[in-house]
């Protein structure tokens, strides 16, 4: 193994960030800012760019490729991007156009994709033999690695947990489904509740917030301070996520789920109802077993992930019976 070092980049809709990372998934530099929502394409390329040479310098090992986790839709591995939560990169050419603006071989994958990678190879998914990564932050996404690998799918998108239906009726979803997982546990989702429930003239403490400011965060702090209405919303996210990981589960054969992001960092008032509910629901013998724990890498998981896609390419990363 060679002890070069990767440039990561992870994109979403609420943040980009960027890291130099060695093989042994320690970061060696760390950049992180909010994803500017008033910029068209090419002065969004531009600003992940700065960020990204922002990394490099501030390495003493420099990269030798870049990895970028993105969000999806996406044309895979092409690396032609349009995410639902960044309208002004519609059929971009992400992956080529970082590769030449940073004059280095590129891997473009979803950032969901690349979290769960980070978290299998150096994280809370470790010695996993088939693990599903769900990230539930802005919207909800998913990876699969099974034997230490990218499960990809026939498109590249496998992993779109958050687009799996969890009930009959309900809200529409931004991807034109009813019922999806992401319009109950998102935080775009719980905040979309919360004013809906809001304008029927519920009593809660979220009536003091500005709506403006009525985010996923705010109704989780409130469920944390006791208010009935933000308790009841954090429930059915749980809820939804443990019939997501049930069915998961018992499809994938699954014998770990590790959950990152911002709505995930809501602790107990999250993972209990879900553990209660998934008690419930996965019924077969080899699904009651699966196990959910939170993420271990933190804030910094997305561009660890993200380099993870260029070591795994380059066969530079632990094998499944070396993480054991």
């Amino acid at each position: 193994m060679t002890h070069h070092a990767v440039l990561g980049i992870d994109i979403g809709g609420t943040k980009i960030a960027a890291g130099t990372i060695d093989p042994n998934g320690r970061v060696l530099s760390y950049i992180r800012e909010p994803t500017p929502g008033h910029l068209d394409a090419e002065d969004l390329l531009d600003f992940t760019v700065a960020l990204a040479e922002r990394a490099r310098s501030e390495s003493d090992i420099p990269p030798s490729a870049v990895g970028i986790g993105c969000g999806g839709p996406m044309v895979f591995p092409e690396g032609i991007v349009s995410p639902l939560h960044i309208p002004a990169w519609q059929s971009f050419p992400l992956r080529a156009r970082v590769a030449q603006a940073l004059g280095l071989t590129a891997v473009l994958d979803n950032d969901a994709k690349a979290f769960a990678l980070g978290e299998a190879l150096f994280g809370a998914g470790k010695g996993a033999r088939c693990m599903l990564g769900m990230v539930v932050s802005t919207g909800v996404g998913g990876g699969i690695v099974a034997n230490g690998r990218l499960f990809d799918g026939a498109s590249g998108n496998a992993g779109h947990v958050g687009h799996m239906i969890v009930a009959t009726r309900g809200p529409r979803c931004y991807c034109g489904g009813i019922g999806c997982l992401t319009v109950y546990a998102s935080g775009t989702g719980l905040q979309a509740r919360a004013r809906a429930a809001l304008k029927t003239g519920a009593s809660s403490l979220l009536n003091d917030i500005p709506r403006e400011e009525l985010t996923g965060r705010a109704v989780a702090e409130a469920a944390a301070a006791g208010d009935a209405l933000a308790l009841k919303l954090m429930r059915h996210a749980a809820h939804a996520l443990a019939r997501a990981i049930a069915g998961a589960a018992n499809l994938l054969d699954l014998d770990r789920v590790v959950i990152g992001g911002g709505v995930a960092q809501s602790g107990e008032l999250l993972f209990e109802p879900l553990q209660h509910e998934l008690r419930r629901r996965a019924c077969l013998s080899f699904s009651r077993d699966v196990e959910v724990r939170s993420a271990a890498l933190g804030q910094e998981a997305g561009v660890v992930g993200a380099a993870g896609l260029v070591y795994q390419q380059s066969a530079e990363v632990p094998t499944l019976s070396a993480v054991h």
